[in-house]
């Protein structure tokens, strides 16, 4: 029976959700039916698949350790191995696993249209669903009654729907918590963040329509930002400067430095992405704002805009040759129009272009923050594995990987750390330690509520 269930949960909980989320629109003037493109439900797809794979990954596990007790208290006694009890267990949740995501993946994606993304969706459900299993055995092996276990489940997959990025906005979080440049700290420690960009990511970069056009709309993402977003603001701001100085109160001041440190650290900033460079920034300061330096950041921001004006029209060139070529003859055109609809995912696209948010670029803490195209924008090559939210690539020690591989290496990382944990038994250990605490400090308020009393009873010298 538990063979059975187990195994028939994936499939039927994957035509459940494939059925329930197979959208298309039911007006007259639609004569095909069900098109993947125009599937509005897609994202709720992906983030309810990592959701099902954590879930059936720690309801499959959590009580595979408790109801071993007596197993094991009798292996302590002969000194049998506790590496092998871990290990045999760790293989028997990580063979179902791969068999539950691959039913899973078969069907659900088989049923919603998904082309050539078979094996890629299984990589990402199957390590999110071992995760599952290394949680739901450490919870096993703490925790003295299986009820308990089971109400504790909710309190782990809750935050992981919450904190995925997708029901709440990274960004749209308490500022308390979040942050305007990278995913905040209580996001990066949940693995539905990290499953869920690998597959969105992956989805939008590597589809068969996307992936040969890819790199060319990066580089007209990139150019339209510069040259229609950052480089007004930067305009406005030398203009602030200019009409700030001489100040003559406070408030022009205090305008004026925070105006100009922005301007330097920008200018310093996109000197080390760009072929055109301001080799002057260290002159950008009070002391040396005059009419000359004033002329020399116009002519930079001329020539930067001009710069990034050609780079956008090379790659609308370029791109127009691709599809020319592939559009050559009637039936090309067709092949390709089909290949769109087939592949491509305008919910999607929207939701890793952050196209339905109006606020395309913000200002905060001295620094120019672009909100749109987060696909196209690489985070800065200082920061180690930390980025905004489905940033197409991810830093390792000054390099630049992709996004899919690395966010399944933290993953698999996360379920190391939960190996040597469970081995460990660091989880009950900490609980057992707190436990402690508590019956210690029940003692001494006891011990010190029977001594007031002792003193209560003293009758008072006269």
């Amino acid at each position: 029976q538990y063979l059975i269930i187990n195994f028939l949960e994936t499939p039927v909980l994957a035509f459940i959700l494939a059925f329930l989320v197979k959208f298309y629109n039911t007006d007259i003037s639609n004569k095909v039916g069900y098109k993947y493109f125009e599937n509005e439900n897609l994202s709720a797809y992906i983030l309810m698949g990592v959701v099902i794979a954590l879930f059936v990954g720690l309801t499959v596990s959590a009580e595979e350790i408790i109801k071993d007790r007596r197993i094991q208290k009798r292996e302590s006694f002969l000194n049998l191995s506790k590496g092998s009890y871990i290990s045999s267990k760790i293989t028997i949740m990580f063979t179902l696993s791969a068999i539950q995501t691959a039913t899973f993946v078969v069907i659900s994606n088989t049923m919603l249209g998904i082309q050539g993304m078979y094996l890629d969706y299984w990589m990402v459900l199957f390590t999110t669903s071992c995760f599952a299993n290394m949680l739901g055995l450490n919870i096993s092996a703490s925790f003295n009654s299986a009820i308990t276990i089971y109400i504790l489940i909710p309190f782990l997959i809750i935050p992981q729907l919450i904190l995925s990025g997708v029901i709440v906005k990274f960004e749209k979080l308490n500022p308390v918590i979040s942050s305007e440049t990278s995913v905040p700290m209580a996001g990066e420690v949940m693995a539905s963040r990290w499953a869920f960009e690998a597959l969105a990511v992956n989805q939008y970069k590597n589809n068969a329509y996307q992936k040969p056009l890819y790199k060319l709309e990066k580089t007209k993402s990139v150019a339209d930002y510069l040259k229609n977003l950052w480089l007004p603001i930067l305009r406005a701001k030398l203009d602030a400067c200019i009409n700030n100085y001489p100040y003559q109160y406070p408030l022009q001041k205090k305008e004026f430095e925070y105006n100009l440190k922005l301007l330097k650290s920008e200018i310093e900033f996109r000197n080390k992405k760009s072929a055109v460079k301001f080799n002057e920034v260290e002159s950008i300061t009070e002391a040396n704002f005059n009419a000359e330096l004033i002329k020399k950041l116009k002519n930079y921001f001329d020539e930067f805009g001009g710069f990034q004006m050609r780079k956008y029209n090379n790659a609308v060139k370029e791109e127009e040759a691709i599809i020319n070529k592939l559009t050559f003859t009637d039936s090309q055109r067709e092949a390709y129009a089909k290949l769109k609809e087939q592949s491509d995912n305008e919910n999607l696209n929207q939701l890793v272009r952050n196209s339905n948010d109006f606020t395309k670029v913000i200002e905060s803490e001295g620094k120019i923050i672009q909100r749109v195209d987060p696909i196209y924008n690489d985070p800065d090559r200082e920061r180690f594995l930390r980025s905004h939210f489905f940033a197409p690539r991810k830093v390792i020690f000054g390099r630049y990987f992709d996004t899919y591989w690395v966010n399944i290496c933290v993953i698999w990382i996360m379920s190391i750390i939960l190996i040597f944990t469970l081995y460990f038994n660091t989880l009950k250990k900490l609980l057992d330690s707190f436990e402690a605490i508590s019956d210690r400090i029940k003692h001494l308020r006891k011990k010190g509520a029977e001594k007031i009393k002792k003193t209560a009873k003293v009758e008072p010298v006269s």
